[in-house]
């Protein structure tokens, strides 16, 4: 199997791992994977290499049952099921553990290649990176796991179907988006804000979930504080303070962030060109739009396109 380097491994390789290690598996070229983890397997009887590798696409973990212990670039973490981990581009990981038989897992690998192809708004299913969360996981309800699971498990008919590659290509990548929606919201409902018998408490934790639901609907007309504040019929250096301490993030950094995350989507995906992007996005013109999105980026919209 071919290596990239020490730590990079290519996407035929990882699907070879990930089957050697998987109760079932499936796949759709070397462009996404499936791989199902539970003590069916007898021939998982020993951990897989504890040398984080680097992740070339984007990983999605389904934990249904056991713990195990992830390595996220130079943190460690022992994350308990049923949980959902996520591991972006780029990112080093490794995934051991100390009891395999009492695991039970659904691992998706999504290549760069692919992930061009699913039509999603990325300032929408972001929300790891909006929330600018440290740990690469989040713990979901019973409820929850049980959806997730009837989704990968479409996912794998899917990729089981080789009758017409270009129909199963579009079948996965509308499941996909479907599932990435959903994970998205499941990051959201887990915003942590003010605890409950901090006063006022109850209604500052409605301010910013308000103010986040806000800036879901307007960011692509409206980048002022002064807006989304008067909608809530609060003072903007308020809402900043409410916002800042809740989320650690500024209210000016998540409107840029949904702006900007949106841009790239646009500029990359929608073959519209940067003055019909300003103009969506509700600059007054190209030149604005530019200056906005190189102070943000360090790139001009041009040059992010030819990226």
């Amino acid at each position: 199997m071919k290596r990239n380097n020490n730590d990079d491994i290519s996407h035929s390789a990882l699907g070879s791992r990930l089957e050697k290690i998987a109760s079932e598996f499936s796949h759709l070229e070397d462009l996404c994977f499936y791989a199902h983890l539970n003590s069916e397997n007898g021939q998982r009887n020993t951990n897989p290499s504890h040398t984080p590798v680097k992740v070339e696409g984007i990983v999605l973990v389904g934990l249904v049952r056991g713990t195990v212990n992830i390595v996220y670039n130079i943190e460690e973490y022992q994350v308990e099921g049923p949980a959902i981990m996520t591991f972006s581009p780029g990112t080093l990981a490794s995934i051991t553990s100390d009891n395999w038989d009492d695991i039970d897992a659904y691992i998706l690998y999504y290549s760069p290649e692919f992930l061009q192809e699913i039509n999603i708004s990325y300032s929408t299913i972001s929300g790891q990176a909006l929330l600018d969360r440290k740990e690469p996981y989040l713990k979901i309800s019973d409820k929850e796991t049980s959806l997730m699971t009837r989704y990968v498990k479409l996912l794998h008919e899917a990729m089981k179907d080789s009758f017409n590659l270009a129909m199963t290509k579009h079948i996965v990548s509308s499941l996909s988006s479907a599932m990435f929606y959903q994970v998205m919201s499941f990051f959201y409902r887990s915003i942590q804000t003010f605890p409950s018998d901090s006063v006022p408490g109850q209604r500052r934790n409605t301010y910013v979930h308000e103010f986040l639901k806000l800036v879901h609907v307007y960011y692509t007309k409206e980048r002022s504080i002064s807006f989304y504040a008067s909608k809530l019929f609060i003072s903007p250096k308020y809402l900043s303070v409410l916002v800042k301490e809740a989320t650690g993030i500024s209210a000016a950094r998540w409107i840029d962030r949904f702006v900007i995350t949106e841009a790239k989507n646009l500029l990359r995906y929608s073959g519209k060109n940067i003055q019909q992007v300003a103009y969506a996005l509700n600059f007054s013109n190209q030149s604005s739009f530019g200056k906005y999105f190189k102070h943000l980026t360090g790139m001009s919209p041009t040059e992010y396109q030819k990226s």
